[in-house]
């Protein structure tokens, strides 16, 4: 290779690889793994956290039954669904055609096919329970509580609507919290309970 080709061979390479190192989001709306802050995908029901999480103010684990005691959060079945929208109809036209499509699917015995938002890469292990439950979170009083509310990593999903991702989920994202989580411990005379040097902690 010649002087002059391994020089705009240099600054293409250079110049596709900055995006990446400076942790932009997308390139030409290339989505880059880990990175997808604010993904919103169009889902086939407009489920409203705002209205369901925040108005209503019901538990996130009535539909993610799974969050306290497994890896996964869980996504709702329809007949969760149905618990309630059996007998609530909607009071706006748009409501009642979207809760239509939940009876139809119920009657039906089919699955509403919610897209996934939170997507961390295959060679991440991430455990909701180990978040949720087991990891101790002081307050600002200084009180030691089991386990991290919804919106430390989903943000405030009371307030937002249809499902979107509010953090980058990036391992340097991950890695900060635990290393400011594990200096609160410290201070709070608590052992250092965020892995931030295990690295099979969350590749395995």
């Amino acid at each position: 290779m010649n002087a002059k080709l391994a020089v705009i061979f240099f600054f293409l390479t250079f110049g596709f690889s900055m995006p990446v190192l400076l942790g932009f989001r997308d390139v030409y709306d290339i989505q880059l793994p880990n990175l997808h802050t604010y993904y919103q995908p169009e889902q086939p029901i407009p489920f409203s956290h705002r209205w369901h999480a925040g108005v209503l103010n019901m538990d996130c684990q009535y539909c993610h039954t799974s969050a306290d005691h497994s890896r996964h959060a869980g996504i709702p079945n329809v007949s969760t669904c149905w618990n309630c929208h059996e007998k609530v109809l909607g009071k706006t036209t748009t409501a009642q055609e979207n809760i239509t499509k939940v009876r139809n699917a119920y009657l039906k015995g089919e699955s509403v096919e919610w897209k996934r938002v939170h997507n961390v890469a295959d060679f991440v292990y991430f455990n909701h329970q180990t978040h949720v439950r087991i990891a101790k979170f002081i307050d600002e009083e200084g009180k030691v509580h089991d386990g991290f509310s919804c919106q430390t990593c989903h943000g405030p999903m009371e307030n937002a609507g249809v499902a979107r991702q509010a953090e980058n989920l990036s391992m340097g994202w991950c890695v900060n919290c635990h290393r400011d989580w594990n200096e609160k411990y410290e201070k709070a005379g608590i052992e250092r309970f965020a892995p931030v040097n295990a690295c099979d902690a969350c590749h395995r």
